[in-house]
């Protein structure tokens, strides 16, 4: 800060050190979330009588997924967060998908889990993702973001591949909602699930599917948000995918009906999910 005539101006660096303070502080509520994930994935997984009355089939796909977050998105998650204090863009981007994981999780679990012990562990869970998601969204510097890219073909291959991702999965939903609303029926993962509603119908098509749609166009067309939504994205769908793959692998061995197979293209769209983001990271110049 320098003073000129009595009046006090900032600089440039002054400017971009509290941004990147502002930054900073939503990375602190890692620490909270780290240990509800660990509290909420671990009692389900080795605490008797967590679920009560849930269908056996949502029970095994919980199971599944809890697997997942307990080994893969919560070390994830909180080495993202360090990398990140650390002043990696890189890890920013995987932190931001790996935040958008643990909102979508928890949010299927604080609406649909019968009413249980770990209720308010789902709520804030549910909170403070949502919390740090919007906060850390609304102090990224897109433009620097996208200025630290140098490949051009990685944000083109990452476009398309998020393009993909909406054009497999709407219609997959909707061929499961459309003939069940013109029938006047459930769908049947629904009546399988015993939930009111599919939640994962309600995330993907209200929230998950149009933000990869907008940011695989953004992204074409060079919009500097589209540079910092692909990475986070990209993390989120390599962390579902793998928890959908652990979900229908469990439900298979708790004897639910389930096509077997999926889980194998499950594991391989994660694969090139994981594989997409490598590329699209190493495109970034610096940390």
């Amino acid at each position: 800060m320098r003073t000129i005539r009595g009046k006090e101006y900032r600089s440039a660096g002054d400017m971009e050190d509290r941004g990147t303070a502002r930054t900073r502080t939503w990375l602190w509520l890692t620490a909270p979330i780290a240990v509800l994930l660990a509290i909420a994935a671990g009692s389900e997984l080795f605490v008797d009588g967590i679920f009560r009355g849930d269908e056996l089939n949502f029970v095994a796909q919980a199971v599944g997924q809890d697997v997942v977050t307990l080994a893969v998105a919560l070390p994830v998650l909180v080495v993202a967060a360090i990398l990140s204090a650390r002043g990696s863009d890189r890890a920013r981007l995987v932190w931001l998908g790996s935040l958008a994981y643990v909102l979508y999780t928890y949010a299927i679990y604080a609406f649909h889990v019968r009413f249980n012990p770990l209720f308010l562990v789902y709520v804030a869970l549910f909170g403070l993702s949502l919390y740090a998601l919007i906060g850390s969204l609304a102090t990224t510097d897109f433009e620097a973001v996208k200025a630290r890219f140098a490949s051009r073909r990685a944000a083109r291959a990452a476009s398309v591949f998020l393009a993909t991702m909406t054009v497999l999965f709407y219609p997959a939903w909707l061929g499961e909602v459309v003939p069940a609303l013109v029938s006047g029926s459930v769908p049947q993962s629904v009546i399988d699930a015993g939930t009111p509603t599919g939640a994962a119908h309600v995330l993907d098509m209200a929230w998950m599917l149009p933000a990869m749609a907008l940011t695989a166009y953004w992204l074409w067309r060079g919009r500097a948000v589209g540079y910092a939504l692909a990475g986070a994205l990209l993390t989120f769908s390599a962390l579902i995918t793998l928890a959908i793959m652990a979900m229908m692998v469990a439900m298979n061995l708790y004897g639910q009906p389930v096509a077997a197979p999926m889980a194998a293209v499950f594991g391989v769209v994660s694969a090139i999910g994981t594989a997409m983001l490598a590329w699209y990271l190493r495109g970034m110049r610096g940390k």
